[in-house]
């Protein structure tokens, strides 16, 4: 009851930053009402990394309880959105002989692998910065752990390979909370709430799930957008094609020249493309 009242008030702030989920986000494109599924943004760490994902979770409870989290949170979303009770996704008990943490701190440097052009989470600013709401965290995480936060882009499609090669020491992206990625990596606490939704354009004719039979319909490849859409089965089944793209940002601008009808996205990365587009 705590963890679904936490969700409901976290999808209340998203929501109320951005008007109310039926509203227009600007002249031309609409979020449905209808979401096609809840979810909850995590940070992976390689399964044997145990020690390096709690002190990086004991660092963001310590900002959760010093207000510098919320400070972020409400410069990127005019909000508290975080998840500040959110349980432990799986078991914590540090192993014997894991150095991961102090691997880190000898190395002097924190690797985190991100997909570039997922805003607000992560992205490239006018001047090709990676910023965001998730780099904020990082960095702020970093400066406490007295480390050196590197960012390294990596393909989204590839990144449980990036992973677990050593290529970055953790994922932090807005990624969703799957079971196969909790079998796949070590993520320690939810800290976002989040949706995954559809974006259609004002000449799309219907508001509803239902009205996607026959449309072409865009998506990031890799990311939980398509296993949302698959578990609606009947309107998996329904629609005349899914077209994958590297990244959302690319999805959209073929949503706005046409050549998709739809686009499905987590709520927090469309309802920022939207209005930055």
């Amino acid at each position: 009851m705590k963890k679904t009242l936490a969700l409901l008030l976290a999808f209340a702030l998203v929501l109320c930053m951005a008007g109310c989920n039926t509203v227009r986000a600007n002249k031309t494109f609409t979020v449905m009402e209808e979401a096609l599924d809840a979810e909850e943004y995590g940070i992976g760490f390689r399964n044997e990394d145990i020690a390096l994902g709690m002190a990086v979770q004991d660092i963001l409870d310590e900002m959760y309880s010093d207000g510098s989290a919320a400070a972020i949170s409400t410069k990127w979303f005019g909000a508290d959105i975080l998840m500040h009770d959110a349980p432990y996704a799986e078991d914590t008990a540090i192993p014997d002989g894991d150095s991961s943490l102090q691997m880190i701190l000898d190395r002097g440097t924190f690797i985190l692998g991100l997909d570039d052009s997922f805003p607000p989470m992560g992205f490239r600013d006018k001047d090709n910065n990676v910023v965001g709401f998730d780099i904020d965290l990082a960095t702020e995480v970093c400066k406490r752990l007295g480390v050196e936060l590197v960012i390294q882009p990596i393909d989204w499609d590839s990144k449980e390979l990036e992973l677990s090669t050593g290529k970055i020491d953790c994922i932090w992206n807005g990624m969703t909370i799957t079971e196969a990625r909790l079998d796949s990596m070590f993520i320690p606490k939810a800290y976002i709430a989040n949706r995954q939704v559809v974006i259609v354009g004002d000449t799309f004719k219907g508001s509803k799930l239902a009205d996607l039979k026959g449309k072409v319909v865009g998506l990031q490849k890799g990311s939980s957008s398509l296993e949302a859409l698959e578990k609606n089965t009947a309107v998996h089944a329904s629609v005349k094609s899914i077209t994958e793209y590297t990244d959302n940002v690319t999805a959209f601008l073929d949503l706005k020249a046409g050549r998709i009808a739809a686009l499905v996205v987590d709520e927090v990365a469309g309802r920022y493309i939207m209005e930055n587009n």
